[in-house]
């Protein structure tokens, strides 16, 4: 039992690249879903995400693993600290590239799950609007397709604003 343990981790490292090292945006995508509900691949993902990042949604995918990271921690002080480093990294990420939905769909589902004791949703109103006002811009079907159903599902949107989500 141990051994196929091992060999799963062992597996699991040699699927991505060093540290620092950055993936692709679809590779990211991939890990960051496995990552949502494992530890350890967020904490793979963290260090594949460590590294100097250039493109601001490669940023905010470290901003949400970063928040993931807050999801596994054992100490509130931990849980708090992380979140708090996710809410400055997603700041970057927004700075570098303000219309990107992707970044902001990201920073949504992160402050959308976060305690409101935390005081760290304040940009839930502003995402969802930015994210109205370019989805028709985005090029990529699924992704667009996924961030306009989470908004649909998760966050309040009057009808008119569903109805511009359904497009899509």
């Amino acid at each position: 039992m141990q051994n196929k343990f091992l060999f799963g981790i062992y597996c699991f490292f040699l699927a991505f690249p060093a540290s620092g090292t950055s993936l692709s945006i679809e590779e990211t995508r991939v890990a960051f879903e496995q990552a949502a509900e494992d530890e350890i691949k967020n904490e793979v993902l963290l260090k594949n995400l460590g590294g100097p990042l250039t493109d601001p949604v490669l940023i905010a995918y470290r901003a949400a693993t970063e928040a993931l990271m807050g999801k596994f921690a054992s100490t509130p002080w931990n849980k708090y600290s992380w979140c708090k480093q996710s809410m400055k990294t997603f700041r970057l990420a927004v700075r570098a590239d303000s219309e990107n939905i992707e970044i902001r769909y990201l920073r949504i589902t992160i402050q959308s799950h976060l305690p409101s004791i935390l005081n760290m949703s304040g940009d839930i109103e502003q995402d969802k609007r930015v994210i109205l006002q370019n989805i028709n811009k985005f090029t990529e079907i699924q992704q667009r397709k996924k961030i306009a159903n989470y908004l649909i599902q998760h966050i309040v949107c009057t009808e008119a604003e569903k109805i511009i989500l359904r497009k899509y």
